[in-house]
């Protein structure tokens, strides 16, 4: 198929002179590109350079795109990712749905799902008409995880994973729902963040968030009780820590947090045993700790 043969020809000679061509902006370059590709594969060709002048916010060449009559709408949302906002803005005006979903599970969440940790990029998502609910997305249930909600969760959970608690605090406030793990993946991440050089902790900053301000149940289940295990589900936001796999970060601090706020470690033992035996230790620490003090330093 021409497909296979094109991609198969990435040290070719045309697509050797496209992708420069794109990483210099240089129609002249393209246009010698084109000329020597053949005709039976123009189409993927095309197909790539697009991808690539989106990538590279080669605006010369993506115009030179729309004077051959081709389509400059990203295949995929996640084709857009990196583009500045100057590229994004010719996109729309030729045509690109920023809230479009693909049907595979790597490509089922819209655009913005992939800029949940660009708090700026964010803003300007929802000003050019993104949207904080999935298109045709079943509503979110007490009883059920529909197959859409598992190939895309809810735009929260990713910045609870990934964003700031500003991001979270400006989405949730245009409506996004919570879904069922923002505080689950948020303890996932955390698991695996130390401080930076300034003592300072985003991830752990969202933890904080998501218990004392938004209120989550730190025991709280991430799939309707009762229901069928679904895939990359572990039990509570605690089962999160000891799941991660942790090999050289010190999580005595989020498991003391998490402690502190009335989470049950039982469920996580199983988890722990396996992976992360230092957690047991740190529950053990944190109980005979109770002697004296029961409030974590966080607070």
């Amino acid at each position: 198929m021409p497909a296979r043969r094109f991609l198969g020809s990435w040290d070719s000679q045309d697509w050797a002179l496209a992708r420069r061509a794109c990483r210099f902006n240089d129609t002249t370059i393209l246009n010698e590109a084109i000329s020597m590709c053949p005709a039976r594969d123009l189409q993927d060709f095309y197909n790539m350079v697009r991808s690539h002048a989106i990538k590279n916010n080669a605006t010369a060449i993506l115009y030179n795109l729309i004077e051959r009559g081709i389509s400059i709408i990203p295949r995929f949302p996640g084709e857009a990712v990196g583009a500045t906002k100057e590229t994004l803005e010719l996109l729309l005006a030729h045509g690109w749905d920023i809230n479009a979903r693909a049907d595979t599970s790597r490509e089922a969440e819209p655009f913005m799902w992939f800029v949940a940790d660009n708090e700026d990029m964010i803003k300007w998502c929802l000003e050019h008409g993104a949207s904080v609910h999935p298109r045709g997305q079943e509503p979110l249930s007490d009883d059920v995880i529909t197959l859409s909600q598992q190939m895309c969760e809810q735009i929260l959970e990713k910045v609870a994973m990934r964003g700031t608690v500003a991001t979270f605090e400006l989405l949730h406030s245009k409506g996004a729902p919570l879904g069922w793990r923002p505080l689950h993946l948020a303890v996932k991440t955390a698991t695996h963040s130390p401080p930076d050089q300034d003592g300072n902790n985003a991830r752990m900053d969202m933890v904080l968030h998501l218990l004392d301000v938004v209120g989550i149940d730190v025991n709280a289940p991430d799939q309707p009780p009762g229901s069928k295990t679904l895939p990359s589900r572990l039990g509570t936001p605690i089962c999160y820590m000891p799941c991660s796999r942790v090999e050289t970060v010190d999580t005595k601090t989020l498991t003391w947090l998490l402690l502190d706020r009335g989470a049950d470690p039982t469920p996580a033992f199983e988890w722990a045993e396996r992976y992360h035996p230092e957690f047991m230790e740190d529950v053990k620490a944190w109980k005979k700790r109770q002697g004296s003090s029961s409030y974590c330093c966080l607070q």
